[in-house]
């Protein structure tokens, strides 16, 4: 893992923590999942891309492609 990797982690790991403190997120079995206070704001933030699909094909693409996951 390189400098930059290691910077993202602990930046990833720091809003985990923050995100479990303000109950918007908790560590399952399964891994991550949200609270219904995390959905919520999620899906406040996600409306706002509704009507904007190209902005929501762009963000998607990012996030896939942020965790090597293709994109096709």
């Amino acid at each position: 893992m390189n400098a930059a990797e290691e910077i993202q982690e602990s930046v990833l790991a720091s809003c985990r923590r923050q995100l479990i403190e303000e109950g918007k997120l908790v560590l399952t079995d399964a891994g991550y999942q949200l609270t219904e206070l995390g959905q919520k704001a999620v899906q406040k933030e996600f409306r706002r891309y509704e009507f904007r699909p190209a902005m929501l094909v762009m963000i998607e693409t990012y996030v896939l492609n942020l965790h090597e996951c293709p994109k096709w």
